[in-house]
């Protein structure tokens, strides 16, 4: 029971990382829209009428783009750089797994470690 308590409790902080994170992003657009300066980052899109890609999504983008297998501390690294998600190694290395039992996408070829179902990096392996 206690294990479950203190899962909640992450859950919860989380989510209210995510909500303070999303206020504050707002709060800086209307800034800079005040200033009469661009409201996002040179390079970062608007957010605005655009679905929020999920974590998988982009890792497998990630995944595709760096055409090896990747440990999940490395993924969730590359999530927070390149597209400003934070997620921790857990909720990232779940929906992972989760995704390689239904054979979508994405298998695991290590602990923690994942690559794409297509990806030659077993050929690389064996040679």
């Amino acid at each position: 029971m206690w294990g479950r308590v203190s899962m909640e409790k992450d859950d919860l902080k989380q989510v209210l990382l995510q909500v303070i994170e999303i206020q504050l992003e707002y709060q800086l657009r209307a800034v800079r829209h005040l200033q009469g300066r661009p409201e996002t980052e040179p390079g970062i899109a608007p957010k605005r009428g655009r679905r929020r890609q999920s974590l998988i999504d982009l890792s497998v983008q990630i995944l595709t783009e760096e055409e090896r297998p990747l440990h999940v501390n490395e993924l969730a690294r590359l999530l927070e750089q390149r597209h400003g998600r934070l997620s921790d190694r857990d909720t990232l290395s779940s929906a992972l797994a989760k995704k390689t039992r239904q054979g979508v996408l994405i298998r695991q070829c290590g602990p923690a470690t994942f690559t794409l179902i297509d990806s030659t990096e077993d050929s690389h392996e064996t040679t």
